[in-house]
């Protein structure tokens, strides 16, 4: 008989190979929804047998579930094809914003299941989780109510994180430094009666980014590059399948790439930051020629659509800056998809139409890139739905 301690490491062991075994299932399914488990034998490299328990016990767990297989005039028994389950397990996202907080639920297949959404004036860290807390909690009992199960929560903040999501570096927009961040929100989460944890917490951009990668309609990439564009402006980067963070979590800070030395003031205490020719405080400023207080995204739409010149001009000026920052990532990256979005899309073709016109001249005949640019499909809840998509995402990467 082997000793306690080696049949504990291979007990360890059996359930980290199940886990993995699980996950390449559950991708192939998500990948191709209709696989049955003959075909994700054979696409797995697994044993029809290794498969089927795999299968029986995901079904069980919520994850997966059966579909009417398809008629067919074959004999014999016909393949049962499998999806994931989109009626048992819920995903809870957040957002701390710079004047809102976001709260919503979704299915594995990203359909919304509910949505809370509250007006917020910047506040101490504290005062924030504890706020954000409450949204939380109503949106979990909503869900156990009707009965869901909640399989994770994840928050995006308009700010650097540190790579294993503990800990804010700076939130210029906000105020905060270097602080904790994953154990005063579990903390505050419990307060409320959330038992749920650990709590993930990503960088905004990247939280959006996800959105676009997991739940995006379309053929899957293994290259994705998010803007996020509000009153700061961020990037989100998928490459490989997964978020590429950097060595410190700080990659995707596009905001704070230098569009003209000795250019205007930026918050970061550098000069001529793309933030300041493409953000919503950039067009503000053109509008009023005062950075403060910073016009509502709204407001700024309602103008431009309205004619108002200055207004006008202020959002051609910024989508002239979005279309280089543009080009200077697909040289850098060459993604295959790049997304705008965050409020500012909602200036419209003004905006937009100037970044492509602008995009499409620095390239001159010399196109080397074939990248798709898109708009954001899931708009202002962009960033939450992703942090509810970063929940899925890390259990399909196990």
């Amino acid at each position: 008989m082997p000793p306690s301690g080696h049949a504990e490491a291979l007990t360890g062991n059996q359930s980290l190979i199940k886990r993995i075994n699980s996950a390449a299932i559950l991708r192939l399914v998500r990948q191709e929804a209709g696989l049955s488990r003959a075909d994700l034998a054979k696409r797995s490299g697994l044993t029809k047998s290794t498969v089927s328990l795999l299968v029986q016990d995901l079904i069980d767990e919520g994850w997966l579930c059966e579909s009417e297989a398809p008629a067919s005039s074959a004999v014999g028994r016909r393949p049962t094809p499998l999806r994931l389950d989109p009626s048992r397990l819920a995903l809870i996202g957040a957002e701390i914003g710079v004047d809102y907080l976001n709260v919503v639920a979704c299915n594995l297949q990203g359909e919304l299941l509910g949505s809370r959404q509250q007006p917020y004036s910047p506040s101490d860290l504290g005062s924030t989780l504890t706020a954000l807390a409450g949204l939380i909690a109503q949106q979990d009992a909503s869900l156990c109510a009707q009965g869901w199960r909640v399989l994770g929560i994840s928050v995006g903040v308009p700010g650097t994180v540190d790579v294993h999501g503990h800990r804010v570096g700076v939130v210029p927009n906000l105020g905060w430094h270097h602080q904790d961040i994953e154990q005063p929100l579990c903390e505050a989460l419990k307060r409320v009666g959330v038992r749920q944890s650990p709590v993930k917490v990503l960088n905004e951009a990247n939280a959006a980014a996800l959105s676009e990668y997991v739940f995006g309609t379309g053929a899957q990439t293994n290259s994705l590059v998010y803007l996020s564009m509000g009153i700061g402006v961020g990037g989100g980067i998928v490459l490989g399948d997964r978020l590429h963070l950097g060595h410190d979590g700080t990659a995707g800070e596009v905001g704070h790439t230098v569009l003209q030395l000795d250019g205007p003031p930026c918050r970061c205490g550098s000069r001529g930051c793309s933030e300041t020719f493409i953000s919503q405080r950039a067009v503000s400023l053109d509008i009023t020629g005062t950075p403060d207080p910073v016009l509502p995204i709204d407001e700024l739409a309602r103008r431009v659509a309205g004619g108002d010149a200055t207004a006008v001009a202020a959002a051609r000026r910024a989508g002239r800056y979005l279309g280089m920052l543009m080009q200077n990532i697909c040289n850098m990256l060459d993604p295959a998809v790049l997304v705008l979005g965050g409020p500012m899309v909602q200036l419209g073709p003004v905006f937009l139409d100037a970044a492509r016109e602008c995009f499409a001249g620095l390239q001159a005949r010399y196109a080397f890139h074939t990248t798709e640019v898109r708009h954001c499909r899931f708009g202002i809840n962009a960033c939450a739905v992703g942090a509810a998509g970063a929940v899925l995402h890390e259990a399909l990467m196990a």
